[in-house]
């Protein structure tokens, strides 16, 4: 059984309501309720942290289990009752598919609970993509409202909160830094030490990637174990620094913050101008519903769902003059190559990414370099992902035999022998790639599901037509027997989620502001990836992590956000 209602529980009334509980919502959490206010945050997943809110480590209830995390879905929505619908344009319709679109985790923690949480600070470029660019046909690029420069101490706050490691100046493309990463890189991969000898080979440059995963024992989270379950699995030893068990578990020791867990927030309630929000209608864990109330109120539910609720409130989408809420939707352009090598990579051990090339990430304006993104050096899956791609090999090529299933198995020329790069494309924003609510479809509560539309850019598009066959002469040259680029679908897979809300200076073009308040409604704001104007080519979450601090300062002290910081991050946790 989980624990529904975690914390202070005899709050009587709240200064701030966070909707979400994840890289964006947890930190927002963490700042306010240090600075003495009274914060509730909804989760509308369960909570697998026994022990959060008490003193000493809590207790992960996750595994190392295929079954469990992938084949059960045991912390992603299933589908089949909480579907979203998608489309590639209005053309096709109301929706191509109803099914799994780019889903994130739905429990305690959010989407960096299953996530391996590499965390790359952006560069300095990706924060004035307009400038650089100019116009792009079809493409709404715009400068971020807030510098890297503005950014930086969030950054280095949220990398010693979560517990950060890495080696500062490894990558070429690496912004100034105020300070050193909180911990020492830990161990490499063996299969990366044949990409960089390849890479070598080819001018190009292979650098540590930086993860909030601990390499020592930090904040009370023992050192991490290598046991291999990091993408798609809950850490069962918490070194892997995820909100909950990080911002998220200070602000509840704080004694100012409650947690509702299995709580859903299905509608923003306001007042008759539509310019103040005065409750969140909830469905509660008994499925009755009950609503919340507070001061202030901030989104970070995830960009699409935080799309959805809003139209939930309001068919025209609450905070709606810009035209914009739900639009600008960006995921990242995954476009990987795979290799299979003689010898025994091991590379299912350890964490899955240790290392990525920064050299396809290019440069704005140069043909000969166009802007790709960062590439992941990745591992092969587990028992169970080869298995199937073995069964489904042979169901192609006549029938199922054991024998040779178990031959397989034991030579494993899949997972123990193959290697991914996978390059993180930047996606250029669009007016028409979107969130709204699909006409028909609901879910398992009879709300209507968020509707996707979305196609790719000729931007990405040609960025990764440039750097594919890049990808493929890495492997070749690190000694792979074969190679070959990974299929390409349309339906995005990356767990990548920007856009939707978009931050800026002017009310027209944007939807909040450079603090994440909306420019409609004086006490709502949003603190997570809605906010993005680009995408970068780099991993979101640290970049979450960091504007989500700011957006809690500036909560606190709009003048002077920076001395809202704690002098100490890990606070209580230490």
């Amino acid at each position: 059984m989980t624990q529904p209602i975690i914390g202070n529980a005899s709050i009587g009334k709240y200064d701030v309501i966070v909707i979400g509980s994840g890289a964006g919502g947890g930190p927002v959490a963490h700042l306010l309720a240090a600075a003495g206010q009274k914060v509730l945050v909804l989760e509308a997943g369960p909570n697998w942290y026994e022990g959060l809110d008490k003193p000493g480590a809590p207790v992960p209830r996750f595994s190392n289990d295929e079954l469990k995390f992938l084949g059960r879905r045991f912390v992603v929505p299933n589908p089949r009752v909480e579907p979203r619908t998608w489309r590639a344009s209005e053309a096709d319709g109301d929706r191509t598919m109803i099914g799994e679109v780019n889903p994130l985790a739905k429990t305690v923690g959010g989407g960096a609970a299953h996530a391996d949480l590499k965390m790359p600070r952006f560069a300095p470029d990706d924060f004035r993509m307009r400038a650089l660019l100019g116009d792009v046909a079809g493409a709404t690029f715009a400068d971020w409202p807030v510098s890297y420069d503005e950014l930086e101490p969030y950054y280095l706050y949220g990398e010693r909160a979560l517990g950060v490691q890495g080696v500062a100046g490894s990558s070429p493309l690496e912004g100034p830094r105020s300070g050193d990463f909180p911990m020492a890189f830990g161990n490499e991969m063996y299969a990366t030490r044949l990409i960089q000898e390849g890479a070598k080979k080819l001018g190009i440059t292979v650098a540590p990637y930086p993860a909030a995963v601990s390499s020592r024992p930090y904040g009370g989270r023992p050192a991490c174990s290598d046991c291999g379950f990091c993408s798609d699995y809950g850490c069962p030893t918490n070194a892997r620094g995820t909100p909950a068990v990080t911002v998220l578990r200070q602000a509840l020791l704080s004694g100012n913050c409650t947690l509702h867990a299995e709580t859903r927030a299905v509608r923003l309630l306001t007042n008759a101008t539509k310019t103040e929000i005065t409750g969140v209608e909830c469905i509660l864990p008994d499925g009755k519903r009950g609503t919340f109330t507070a001061d202030r109120y901030v989104l970070a539910a995830s960009p699409i769902e935080d799309a959805r609720l809003l139209f939930l409130s309001d068919p025209a989408g609450l905070g709606n003059s810009s035209g914009l809420v739900g639009r600008n939707l960006m995921f990242h352009l995954h476009t990987s190559a795979l290799a299979l090598f003689d010898e025994r990579l091991h590379s299912h051990r350890g964490r899955t990414v240790t290392h990525f090339i920064a050299d396809f990430r290019g440069k704005a304006g140069d043909p000969k370099r166009p802007l790709g993104g960062i590439v992941e050096i990745s591992a092969s899956g587990g028992l169970l992902l080869e298995a199937g791609v073995y069964a489904r090999a042979m169901k192609l090529l006549g029938g199922y035999d054991g024998r040779k299933m178990l031959r397989l198995m034991d030579q494993s020329p899949f997972r123990d022998r193959a290697m991914a790069l996978a390059m993180v494309g930047e996606d250029a924003p669009q007016l028409t790639n979107r969130v709204d609510l699909d006409p028909a479809v609901k879910d398992l509560d009879g709300i209507p599901v968020a509707r996707v539309t979305y196609k790719n850019h000729a931007f990405e598009l040609s960025a990764r037509e440039h750097y594919k066959p890049k990808l493929l002469d890495v492997l070749a040259a690190s000694g792979a027997r074969f190679v070959a680029p990974a299929p390409e679908d349309d339906l995005p897979t990356t767990a990548h989620i920007m856009g939707t809300l978009r931050s800026g200076l002017d009310p027209k073009t944007s939807v909040t502001d450079a603090n994440g308040r909306f420019h409609d409604i004086g006490n709502l704001y949003a603190s997570d990836g809605a906010l993005f104007p680009t995408s970068s080519g780099y991993n979101p979450t640290m970049t979450i992590v960091a504007l989500a601090l700011r957006v809690g300062a500036a909560m606190v002290d709009e003048r002077s956000p920076l001395r809202a910081l704690p002098a100490n991050p890990l606070g209580a946790t230490a």
